[in-house]
């Protein structure tokens, strides 16, 4: 999993938003980086950092406000999930990457018929689900597209009462250059990344 460095905040006696003591056995740590970028885009501001006493009522501001759009954000990241890359290659060509060391897997399993076309239905909603569980764990993670993916599909039991089992794994990656994507494709891209964030928001419980 891809860690943030802290910025440069080595130096700091006290939080430079809050004044709070960084020494001491009542003192208050800053927090990563990301979470510094992720206060400051959302509430509009332009801090160095925050300690993890007043970083908290921020966070918890930005996800009262994340929790009143849930609904529409989930809607609309099931309908640009599929912008990350889900790939078999194990180096794309031209591409410009960080690799994670975390493996993503999912499986997933259901009920079928004996009619081949349930059971064509079945698979392809399976493969489908697998595929936007790894864009999610990735994106997760700091990546933005999926490679060396595998697929295995089992069957178990017979006759009506057969159960699907399709297992699905891949490597996240984080591609640093873009320009071999559309225009279009990054953009959405991006969106994916923020919509993501957003329920991670929603989904922070800080007291």
């Amino acid at each position: 999993m891809v860690t943030h460095s802290l910025k440069k905040n080595m130096n700091y006696q006290k939080c430079p938003n809050c004044d709070k003591s960084l020494n001491g056995f009542f003192s208050a740590d800053l927090i990563l980086e990301s979470k510094v970028d992720f206060i400051n885009k959302h509430l509009n501001q332009d801090k160095e950092a925050y300690c993890s006493s007043c970083s908290k009522p921020l966070l918890n501001r930005i996800a009262d406000t994340f929790r009143k759009q849930k609904v529409e954000i989930e809607r609309r990241l099931q309908q640009v999930i599929h912008f990350i890359p889900v790939m078999t290659s194990p180096s794309p060509v031209n591409w410009e990457y960080e690799e994670f060391a975390t493996e993503l897997s999912r499986s997933f399993n259901d009920f079928f018929g004996s009619g081949s076309q349930t059971t064509n239905r079945k698979i392809e909603r399976a493969t489908n689900l697998c595929k936007a569980d790894l864009r999610i764990q990735c994106v997760r993670q700091g990546g933005n597209a999926v490679i060396s993916t595998d697929i295995d599909f089992n069957e178990i039991g017979a006759g009506s009462a057969n159960m699907l089992m399709v297992c699905m794994a891949g490597t996240a990656i984080r591609v640093t250059d873009m320009e071999n994507f559309s225009a279009k494709k990054r953009d959405t891209i991006i969106e994916v990344i923020e919509l993501t964030e957003k329920l991670e928001a929603i989904a922070m419980e800080i007291k």
